[in-house]
């Protein structure tokens, strides 16, 4: 055997083997290049617009703006870093967890107890209490809340009588 029958004959070999991988590479590329064009599209717009030249003026905010943005973000990740650091090695993250009453609790005791307070003022009936459907209930509720029922303070709550003409003349 020659040498270009061996050479040959490895490359048609090769180019069998590698072919698979290459039609699964073109497929790839196929798909990730349509699922990143708006992608692409968007980058082109902003590429071309960061390029125009820009006048003088709008070219020192331009720089000014990027720059306090720049800075910002560093200020904010060394801020980041180290606090989550400091905490980490202080244990202060475990106060968090030892906090007493939250406001959700506080809000759901504050309704237990005018609930109880609402139980403790309606009637009885021989022995044992009116059960309360949520009609009768919302009555009582709305009863007990300040500015509704009797006891309305303001303008609206005060009638102003129109006065009767006394005279024969109609003025």
């Amino acid at each position: 055997m020659s040498v270009s029958t061996v050479l040959s004959t490895a490359a048609t070999v090769l180019y069998y083997i590698g072919l698979p991988v290459i039609i699964i590479l073109r497929l790839l590329s196929a798909v990730l290049i349509f699922v990143a064009a708006p992608v692409l599209h968007v980058a082109d717009y902003l590429i071309h617009g960061a390029l125009w030249p820009m006048p003088d003026h709008l070219q020192t905010l331009y720089i000014y703006f990027g720059v306090a943005a720049l800075v910002g973000i560093c200020t904010a990740a060394v801020l980041h870093y180290s606090m989550t650091f400091l905490v980490r090695n202080l244990g202060i993250d475990r106060i968090a967890e030892e906090r007493g009453r939250t406001l959700s609790s506080y809000r759901a005791e504050k309704t237990a107890r005018e609930a109880e307070k609402l139980r403790q003022t309606l009637p009885k009936v021989g022995f044992k209490r009116i059960r309360l459907d949520s009609g009768v209930k919302e009555e009582y509720s709305d009863w007990r809340k300040p500015g509704k029922g009797f006891g309305i303070k303001g303008l609206l709550s005060t009638t102003i009588l129109e006065e009767e003409d006394s005279s024969e003349a109609g003025f």
